[in-house]
């Protein structure tokens, strides 16, 4: 396997820099540009970034190698995500892995209004006893409400409980019956007219966007405090700083703003009882470790098993099935693949089927990559398990995904059918052990064939001599055999099968060499 060359653009801890170099090639190079970028991603397979560097369409239009690009944190609003999907680059983030130094933050900016503490630092600094003017609020009692109900939401709402907070939460995705038992799910409205303190912990999405318009932070209560530590953008900020110069809010903490850095003059910065803070929602010790560690490490399972834990834009695998789906990914691209490269003629339409124990979440997942596989041989441009699906879509290819009873003696099997120039072929496999993929069926051969490439396919006479025929002419061109699979004829007259796992890629030469025997039918190099 060639070397993986990875591109670090931003800060990572050197464990997790270790990590990505006992996989490949890592270069560090920071403070880039877009140009700069531009420049630098031809050759490198990965990237990864914090929230400094921008990847735009423009940087990715050279990045021909580039397979994924990791984000160490949540937020991906730094990378044009609908560039790379097109170009079937992954993007992945870290998501858990600062969710609780962003939600300590929250309740840091929660107390720090309700005690006045920056304002009355501030003063103290100005050489001031200002005693009288800092009259705070207690937690105890007071209502939460938390906006999104995910991780970092979650964490909000525990910290709060035990703040002896009544808690309430809103998130259209989460249902009453998953939530913590001591959380009382409302609607928008209800949440911010009974909230004494309101925290925002919703990802950017187009229908996030301004979610907390003016209209909505004057139906908030009377006195109530609002905590931004979200994403930029979701809370209108002109709105916010009506609401506290007439008073209607309390105050407000802001750790996350529309435009970072805040412009000089703006009108953010003197506004009164607001807490500003310049986006350290995930700037701790531990989390800057942990989302190094997250970010390396999903590099590495990506580049090395074909799997994207916490991917975007890409079929989700639970990170718990991993290890358990990862071959099948493999096992069912190649299956894919070799039909593609063997049956000529367009894909009019490709079926997969799903035997055994897999979990539910493999189906997506497993679809993609079987799409990836066959047509990646077909189209002009990179085709991957994050873009198949849209190129099946472009190029009317039908797909089907099933789940049936398992007929076989194996723990699980898929099954990869395709309709080729009119003409239906499928082939079965499955995973031995825990990595190694066989093919067990090809149109009604049985064998037990490794698919992976470089193959050479052949239907040949079953006679003596045959295979010798055939490997003087790979000994000829020197090419070794590291592997060969043999299945008898189906009928009399018919053709056998071979199977041959070969050290190095067939030149199109020694394929036609192979043809000109008399003793072979067909002849197929397979990569």
């Amino acid at each position: 396997m060639k070397q993986r060359r990875i591109l670090v653009a931003d800060d990572l801890s050197a464990e997790g820099l270790e990590i990505l170099r006992a996989a490949g090639e890592v270069e560090v190079k920071t403070g880039m540009n877009e140009d700069a970028l531009r420049e630098t991603l031809p050759s490198f397979h990965a990237l990864v970034v914090r929230s400094a560097t921008q990847v735009t369409a423009r940087s990715l239009e050279l990045a021909d190698q580039l397979a994924l690009i990791g984000r160490a944190g949540i937020g991906v609003d730094n990378i044009d995500v609908e560039a790379a999907t097109a170009r079937g680059i992954v993007v992945m983030n870290t998501p858990e892995a600062n969710a609780t130094t962003t939600g300590e933050l929250a309740i840091s900016l929660m107390l720090s209004l309700a005690r006045n503490i920056a304002a009355a630092d501030a003063s103290m600094k100005q050489g001031k006893w200002e005693k009288s003017r800092f009259v705070g609020v207690e937690l105890t009692g007071k209502t939460l409400g938390v906006l999104g109900l995910g991780r970092i939401g979650r964490v909000v709402a525990e910290r709060g409980r035990g703040l002896q907070m009544q808690v309430l939460a809103y998130d259209p995705h989460v249902d009453a019956s998953r939530a913590p038992g001591f959380v009382r799910m409302a609607s928008l409205d209800e949440l911010l007219a009974e909230s004494d303190f309101v925290t925002v912990h919703v990802p950017k999405l187009d229908e996030t966007h301004h979610l907390l318009n003016r209209d909505r932070l004057f139906a908030m209560k009377q006195g109530a405090r609002l905590i931004h530590a979200a994403r930029g953008g979701i809370v209108e900020e002109a709105g916010l700083c009506d609401a506290l110069d007439a008073g209607h809010l309390a105050g407000a903490a802001l750790d996350v703003f529309e435009k970072e850095p805040l412009a000089e003059g703006h009108r953010l910065l003197t506004t009164p009882n607001l807490v500003l803070t310049p986006h350290i929602g995930a700037s701790t010790q531990e989390a800057k470790r942990n989302v190094s560690l997250d970010v390396a490490n999903q590099v590495v399972t990506c580049l090395q098993r074909g799997i994207a834990l916490n991917g975007v834009n890409v079929p989700r695998i639970a990170p718990g099935d991993a290890a358990r789906v990862s071959p099948f990914v493999t096992l069912c691209q190649n299956l894919a693949s070799f039909l593609a490269q063997v049956f000529a003629g367009p894909i009019e339409s490709m079926r997969l089927t799903l035997q055994g124990e897999l979990p539910a979440s493999a189906a997506r997942p497993l679809t993609a990559a079987m799409l990836a596989g066959a047509l990646q041989h077909r189209t002009e441009g990179p085709v991957t398990q994050v873009n198949a699906e849209a190129v099946a879509q472009r190029e009317d290819v039908r797909q089907h995904t099933e789940v049936s009873t398992l007929k076989r003696d194996f723990v699980h099997l898929i099954r990869v059918e395709a309709l080729i120039g009119g003409e239906r072929h499928f082939t079965t496999g499955t995973v031995l052990g825990h990595n190694h993929g066989r093919m067990i069926e090809f149109d009604d051969f049985l064998l037990d064939a490794i698919p992976e490439g470089p193959l050479l396919l052949t239907f040949h006479r079953d006679s003596p001599g045959v295979v010798g025929a055939i490997g003087t002419v790979l000994g000829q061109e020197d090419i070794n055999v590291s592997r060969l699979q043999l299945a008898a004829p189906l009928g009399e007259g018919d053709p056998a099968l071979g199977i041959w796992n070969l050290g190095q890629r067939l030149s199109q030469s020694a394929v036609e060499r192979l043809r000109s025997l008399d003793s072979v039918t067909q002849a197929h190099r397979v990569d």
